[in-house]
Formats: C-alpha cells, sequence, structure tokens
C-alpha cells in the first residue's frame, strides 16, 4: 500500500507559533478551529486552501489522533515557551513526527548536503520517488514542503529549482535533548551510538553537539555501554 502523503500545504513559521498560542487558551475543537480559520484568511483567500493549511496545522499541534506523539507535543509546546529563539527547530522535529513525508524529504536533503553546496529540486525529487513512487500529490507535497522549510529558514533559494543550506546552531541542551528524542522516534531505530546522535540526516540544518550529561538528566534517554562504545536508546515509557 501507497504510503499516505498529508502534507500539501506550504506552512509559515508565524502560523506554527500561533497554532502554540491557541493551544494556551483552552479552547474546544470548534473554538480552535474558528481562531485559527480568522487568523489565517487574513493571507489565505481560498477556503479550500484555508481547510487545508489549518487541518495541517491542527494535526500538529491539536488535535489527539496520534498517541505516539502526545507527550512530545506537550514538552515541544513548553520548550517554545521558554526558549523562543529555537522555535523552528522545535516545529521541524514536530513536523517530522507527525509527517513522514516532511521526515523523509529532510532526510534526503541532508543526504544531498553532506555532498553538495546545492540542493536541486530535481535530484530530491528523483530520490524522493525511488522512495515512495512517483504520483501526482507527491510531486505537489514535495513543492509545498521545500517552500515550508524555506519558511523555517533552513535553505535559501540561489536560483529557480536550486536551494543553498542556511545552518542554525543550537546552544541550548534542553532543546538539543528533545531534538534528538524527535528524531530517534522518528528514524525508530533502538540504539544510538554518539556519532550517530551527531549526524541525523533529517537535521541536517541545525549544529549542534551531544553530551552524555545532558541526555542522562533528560530522563526520556537511557544510556548504556555496547563493547565499549557508549549509546543512546529512548526510556520505555
Amino acid at each position: 500500500m501507497a504510503k499516505a502523503v498529508g502534507l500539501s500545504r506550504k506552512i509559515k513559521l508565524q502560523w506554527l507559533n500561533k497554532a502554540v498560542d491557541f493551544l494556551g487558551e483552552g479552547l474546544t475543537e470548534d473554538e480552535y478551529k474558528e481562531k485559527m480559520n480568522e487568523y489565517l484568511s487574513f493571507e489565505i483567500k481560498s477556503p479550500t486552501v484555508l481547510r487545508k493549511t489549518r487541518e495541517i496545522l491542527m494535526h500538529v499541534w491539536f488535535y489527539d489522533d496520534n498517541p505516539d506523539i502526545t507527550d512530545l507535543r506537550r514538552d515541544a509546546a513548553e520548550l517554545i515557551g521558554r526558549c523562543p529563539d529555537y522555535d523552528a527547530a522545535i516545529h521541524w522535529c514536530m513536523l517530522m513526527a507527525v509527517y513522514p513525508v516532511f521526515a523523509d524529504i529532510c532526510k534526503i536533503m541532508g543526504r544531498i548536503a553532506e555532498f553538495n553546496d546545492i540542493i536541486t529540486l530535481s535530484m530530491l525529487k528523483r530520490k524522493l520517488y525511488d522512495e515512495w513512487g512517483e504520483r501526482s500529490t507527491l510531486c505537489h507535497s514535495a513543492d509545498k514542503i521545500i517552500a515550508t522549510v524555506k519558511e523555517l529558514g533552513a535553505i535559501r533559494a540561489v536560483k529557480p529549482g536550486s536551494y543553498a543550506v542556511i545552518r542554525r546552531r543550537v546552544n541550548v541542551p534542553e532543546a538539543v535533548a528533545f531534538m534528538l528524542r524527535a528524531a530517534m522516534k522518528t528514524d525508530g531505530g533502538s540504539y544510538y551510538s554518539f556519532m550517530d546522535l551527531n549526524s541525523f540526516d533529517a537535521l541536517y540544518p541545525f549544529e549542534y553537539t551531544v553530551s552524555g550529561e545532558t541526555l542522562m538528566s533528560d530522563g526520556h534517554f537511557v544510556i548504556t555501554s555496547f563493547g565499549g562504545e557508549m549509546s543512546a536508546a529512548l526510556r520505555s515509557c
């Protein structure tokens, strides 16, 4: 069965931040939708585009239809409140956790960026089709995800269809721990060496340093040793 795409609209950083702001108001689902519709209507005039955009934002930040991300979402919202300078990185991780297509495109971009200064849309789509199959919905979604990545400040256009990566340093250990937790949950592996933790392809725009002290003090990780090499895993709930 073909994997569902789901993420079909460009999403802006300010929209994601507003979605988090509304969480703090204790709104019902209908109230949340109404406030989000009102907010988005200043920039989006098409009712169909507005609805699709609102639903993406609500799947990331409101709906409880994915119990695997409930704790992650709660901690992400709290972290944005404490570390607003890293809002783009936190939203990035939530988009990865909710939309596999976003995570996979970010992984592909990370692999390309490791060996090339420029990421081209044609190269990205070719590798994406190898993994997902060539579908018109996927082609459309890829364009919107690239636009979202650009809105999150991770790339800049150098010419049509070509993008340069913008690296961003994350210095707060709490934010680094959250990013690793989201990346490990999305990746689905069991144990990761510290070298692996420093090189998640999906986190390619973000530069960070992993320390054992940070992971041990976080509480979501288990640190162990295999063959004398330190490894980390997510703690079971």
